[in-house]
């Protein structure tokens, strides 16, 4: 019987998980609905709103969004994250899990289920094009992450830019920085792009932070570009 104190607030979000047990418990429910060999696990002891499953070198994280009916599915390899996504479906989590553990590749996975993303991000991490798919992350924003929604008007016009495009987005902070490198360690010569409390207007910080422009996304376009080379 499902411990409903650790369960909290976010009870109410998920009855029918709770009358399995735990996410781990309704998860081996729909792995069973395949016939599948696959077991899922507690990922945190004392949550259960957390779930993994493993089969050779690929995982399935599960989180259940605390706030609201939100399954967040992460498909990995043992380096690197392929897909993420979420839904407010139990069964469509499974089903995209198992097709993961089962061998499928990131962009077919992504073709059948598309609120991991799109095939064109899939294959990017695929191929390990860290640069495109970081770009396509923020451009298509399909987890509906508040930080992308906050740049959307800049990045869907830096996103058409040549020049821009052969260097990495990254975000912190609710900012935008640019670097010339595509993995860890970022580097931080390029001005930084930081949404302000009205929908789309930015500051522009330029690369020595000494400079501060409040501008639309049309503007904020053009200073990144004016300290950007050719």
């Amino acid at each position: 019987m499902a411990d409903l104190g650790l369960w909290g607030e976010a009870a109410g979000w998920y009855p029918d998980i709770v009358a399995c047990g735990a996410a781990h418990d309704a998860w081996q429910v729909e792995f069973d609905r395949h016939g599948s060999l696959i077991r899922a696990q507690p990922r945190e002891s004392a949550n259960p709103r957390t779930a993994i499953a493993v089969n050779g070198e690929r995982n399935a994280y599960l989180v259940l969004s605390p706030w609201e009916r939100k399954f967040i599915l992460s498909l990995r390899t043992e380096r690197a994250v392929m897909l993420g996504g979420h839904t407010p479906d139990m069964a469509i989590v499974a089903d995209a899990a198992q097709a993961w553990l089962s061998g499928a590749r990131p962009s077919v996975v992504a073709a059948a289920w598309p609120f991991l993303g799109s095939v064109a991000l899939a294959s990017a991490r695929e191929r390990g094009d860290h640069r495109e798919a970081s770009w396509l992350h923020l451009y298509e924003n399909h987890r509906e992450d508040r930080v992308a929604a906050r740049l959307q008007p800049f990045v869907s016009l830096a996103f058409q830019e040549p020049r821009l495009r052969r260097l990495t987005p990254y975000t912190s902070v609710w900012t935008l920085h640019f670097s010339t490198t595509s993995t860890w360690p970022y580097t931080g010569a390029h001005p930084a792009v930081v949404p302000t409390e009205t929908p789309g207007r930015y500051i522009v910080a330029s690369s020595d932070r000494r400079r501060r422009d409040e501008t639309d996304a049309v503007g904020a376009l053009r200073l990144v570009l004016n300290a950007v080379p050719d």
